[in-house]
């Protein structure tokens, strides 16, 4: 896949970063216009990674403590949090801008990395971490390859028994994938307009939603020799497009087992 087919997405994320970082990443109403509180929003994510670590134990998906991938992480709060696990956890995010705030708010954390790349292809080898990780982050790219390229590549980098753990948003209906606010913006945007205008007055951002059918997912994993051992639901007071977490073992190699 063209690396450029990332391009908007990564100057849409550079502006976030920018403009509000953290409600960008956890965009609740009531924190908009920089409300959230650093403190409150990084307990947040340590909440979730020991909600995400106790149904691994429901499912009996079981974790070595080694190295782990927090995908599309942000200014680090999954990274963060899981770093509490795991001997290293390593963040990348398409946004340099969001990981330059991730080293600044996790520098106090030796076992963590943060790398920016804006290349489809992750910049690890085979078979590098015990965990790969993400949530809400696949159902913000722009279309369903990519975030099946994606889940393949989650795949490859992890290890021969390892685990995958990812979020992905259920397909769209059609009467929500006009996103009219998202489509003003990359107008407005194209004729100049500042990215500071279009979120403070205008109210705008560039966060799509996306989603792929839960059989559609399953199907695909299963192709790229890897299996579903659980889905959960990500929230159960989701409304019409519900997402799921998914629970992935990476399968060994036939003489590995």
């Amino acid at each position: 896949m063209n690396p450029g087919t990332l391009r908007p997405l990564e100057s849409n994320w550079n502006a976030m970063a920018e403009l509000d970082p953290l409600w960008a990443i956890l965009s609740d109403p009531q924190k908009k216009f920089g409300k959230w509180n650093p403190d409150e929003f990084f307990s947040d994510g340590d909440r979730e990674a020991r909600r995400v670590l106790g149904m691994c134990d429901a499912n009996g998906v079981q974790l070595a403590p080694g190295k782990m991938l927090d995908f599309g992480c942000g200014v680090g709060r999954m990274t963060r949090a899981f770093s509490r696990f795991f001997s290293a956890a390593v963040g990348i995010d398409v946004s340099e801008k969001m990981v330059g705030l991730a080293r600044k708010f996790n520098a106090d954390r030796d076992n963590c990395e943060f790398v920016a790349s804006a290349n489809p292809r992750m910049p690890f080898p085979d078979t590098t971490f015990d965990l790969v990780f993400s949530v809400l982050v696949l159902q913000h790219l722009p279309t369903k390859s990519l975030i099946l390229s994606y889940i393949s590549e989650f795949i490859r980098v992890a290890k021969d028994g390892g685990v995958i753990v990812f979020q992905l948003t259920n397909e769209v209906p059609l009467r929500d994938k006009i996103q009219g606010k998202r489509r003003l913006w990359a107008l407005l945007a194209s004729l100049g307009v500042p990215p500071a205008w279009l979120f403070k007055i205008l109210g705008l951002a560039p966060i799509q939603m996306n989603g792929i059918s839960r059989d559609q997912v399953e199907v695909f994993i299963g192709a790229q020799g890897a299996r579903v051992q659980a889905v959960e639901r990500y929230d159960p007071t989701e409304g019409q497009y519900h997402s799921y977490y998914y629970f992935v073992i990476k399968e060994s190699l036939p003489g590995e087992r």
